[in-house]
């Protein structure tokens, strides 16, 4: 048996030990300063550097191969799904597997619970597989500005504005999309 006078004791110790395990570790009052938001600027007429047209084919590629390679598994862990040799083409085997769900003649121990992760997995495959030929062909089909960086025109003036350099009305706009510290927006921008 144990001494029944201990228990109290041995309470108010561990109270006295939390409390002073508190004070050490917690942390007083925080004193950060307040963000600053750096400025970004925005230029829609700037096309971007000719690196960045090898950068999107590079993006588009790994997409591609990899949800590939997702649907090559997904063929290859139920291979005798009805559409298992479907998910083995490129781009278009998720979409046609699409067409043959089920469970197969000659599969064995076939659940609604596999049917339906398969199927999510072709799905998934197929949408990852789409998006990266969409990168592909946005790599192919960017436009770069083809060299040095184009100089900076000086802001024209109030009265120039709207007018080209023959004298003959032009009107030229844009929505650009601003994010601001407390939200969004967007800013239409040109001349009008």
């Amino acid at each position: 048996m144990t001494n029944p006078r201990i228990w109290p004791s041995l309470a108010r110790r561990l109270v006295e030990l939390s409390i002073a395990g508190g004070l050490v570790c917690g942390s007083g009052v925080a004193r950060a300063e307040e963000p600053t938001i750096d400025e970004v600027e925005y230029h829609p007429a700037e096309l971007p550097p000719d690196a960045a047209r090898g950068r999107v084919l590079i993006v588009g590629l790994a997409l591609t191969a990899g949800w590939y390679g997702a649907g090559v598994g997904t063929s290859f862990l139920w291979p005798d799904a009805p559409n298992a040799r479907d998910l083995r083409l490129p781009v278009v085997g998720p979409w046609m597997a699409l067409g043959n769900t089920g469970c197969g003649a000659d599969e064995s121990g076939c659940t609604t619970v596999k049917v339906v992760a398969r199927t999510a997995l072709a799905v998934v495959s197929g949408v990852g597989q789409a998006g990266g030929v969409v990168a592909l062909l946005e790599g192919i089909f960017m436009d770069t500005r083809g060299g040095a960086p184009q100089p900076k025109r000086p802001p024209k003036s109030a009265h120039e504005v709207g007018r080209e350099r023959d004298g003959s009305a032009s009107v030229n706009w844009m929505a650009v999309p601003v994010a601001l510290p407390n939200g969004g927006g967007i800013e239409v921008v040109g001349r009008f």
